[in-house]
């Protein structure tokens, strides 16, 4: 290899770890170019075009990559993921059972594989491998509450499991509704997020969808959180149909014995928007679309949701162990109709036997969603389920540029470094 195609991998090495993709992408096609044999060129060139939502040119650039160099484990499982995201899993499961046999300790190759095999359908192949997932030691560095053992043990694909769950709901939330027929966004959090996003989630929809209808879920409210829902709905009035319920829960009792209540907060408000939801369908009859309180959109986000109105419901499916916090639990919309209350209540029901048994993580709201989604996709219940787009949203991810940010994505996080729009 080349001096000039070496300094350009580690450049372009450097500009991957720190997620700048489209910098990474034109950097390493040139050194691809310079030194086309060199398959560690390939495999980063990959992870960029994967990190760009390109996953075709990710999987050309991986295969390239074992081409030259057929025994590289961790290039067979990034193989796996953006075949996955190509909605090619049979192909996935292939590439997930190479890199598991080059690296058995291969946590992303295991937790892939599982992926890949239920949505083959796969439900016994698919729990050997979480299982197999769940037996690894948890890396040093990570939330010592997200260790796989327990997360491993959330993961019900069985139809047997949602056969056994109650769709018995709680008594409904008090508070007040919002009016009209436009589509609700649907966000709950505890008192501290309240404060701190609740403003800004509703000044931006006020201001790019005027009218539209916001109800917030509050947990555990403060007289902070309410001084500053009061102070929003005097900004918002006549701009956004604002409607708020409010509920108190003692959440020590969703602790494990002698485990971290702080921990078993952060859980429970995880769970608390899809708790409620069914409530609020059943209230609403109208379509839903359940957000993170820290988002924003960037434009009117109006069209979007007409485009969404023949289908039961929308979601990111795409759990990936690989790409943190990729999940799918920050945008999720529900038409109004019988398949999507069905799934309002298979999730809820799946966060509350766990919250009820005191082992759950505060990634079982997200585990439930693609879950009960595996299970009636398995059971042929979706009349139409669209499937989001990364594009949709910013993912919390500050590889992007103001600019292109809001060019971008129809929705961005508040959280974030990207500016409040």
């Amino acid at each position: 290899m080349s001096a000039d195609a070496y300094s350009l991998l580690r450049e372009g090495e450097a500009c991957v770890k720190r997620r700048d993709f489209a910098a990474a992408r034109a950097i390493l096609a040139h050194a691809a170019d310079l030194a086309p044999t060199i398959a560690p060129i390939h495999s980063l060139l990959g992870r960029a075009l994967h990190g760009l939502g390109d996953a075709a040119a990710a999987a050309a650039s991986y295969r390239r990559a074992l081409e030259l160099s057929p025994r590289a484990g961790d290039v067979e499982r990034r193989l796996g993921n953006a075949l996955l995201d190509l909605e090619r899993p049979a192909e996935a499961v292939e590439a997930f059972v190479r890199a598991t046999e080059l690296g058995p300790r291969d946590s992303g190759a295991w937790y892939g594989l599982g992926t890949a095999r239920a949505e083959c359908d796969d439900v016994a192949g698919a729990a050997d491998a979480f299982k197999r997932w769940g037996a690894l030691p948890t890396p040093p560095g990570l939330d010592p509450h997200l260790h796989f053992s327990a997360i491993a043990g959330q993961i019900r694909l069985d139809d047997a499991f949602f056969a056994s769950l109650s769709a018995a709901a709680g008594s409904a939330p008090e508070g007040e509704y919002a009016s009209g027929d436009a589509p609700i966004f649907f966000a709950a959090a505890d008192a501290g997020y309240a404060e701190r996003f609740v403003d800004l989630l509703a000044g931006n929809l006020a201001a790019q969808a005027p009218g539209i209808g916001l109800h917030l879920h509050i947990v555990n409210s403060t007289p902070e959180s309410e001084a500053r829902l009061a102070r929003v709905r005097d900004l918002t009035q006549g701009h956004l149909d604002l409607a708020i319920t409010r509920e108190t829960t003692d959440l020590t009792r969703f602790a494990p014995e002698g485990g971290d209540p702080f921990y078993a907060a952060k859980t429970y408000y995880s769970c608390a928007r899809f708790l409620v939801l069914p409530h609020l369908m059943r209230r609403y009859r109208r379509p839903i679309l359940v957000c993170d309180i820290d988002l924003a959109p960037t434009r009117d986000p109006r069209a979007w949701l007409d485009d969404l109105a023949s289908v039961d419901a929308g979601a990111n499916v795409k759990i990936r162990y690989d790409f943190a916090n990729r999940l799918l639990a920050t945008l999720v919309y529900f038409g109004d109709t019988a398949a999507s209350l069905h799934y309002a209540d298979l999730v809820a029901g799946y966060c509350r036997h766990f919250l009820g048994s005191r082992r759950a993580t505060w990634t079982i709201d997200q585990v439930a969603l693609h879950a009960a989604w595996l299970h009636m996709r398995r059971n042929g219940v979706w009349k139409s389920f669209r499937e989001f787009s990364p594009d949709t949203m910013n993912w919390m991810d500050d590889a992007f540029s103001p600019e292109e940010a809001a060019k971008r994505f129809l929705f961005v996080s508040l959280y974030s470094s990207v500016p409040k729009v």
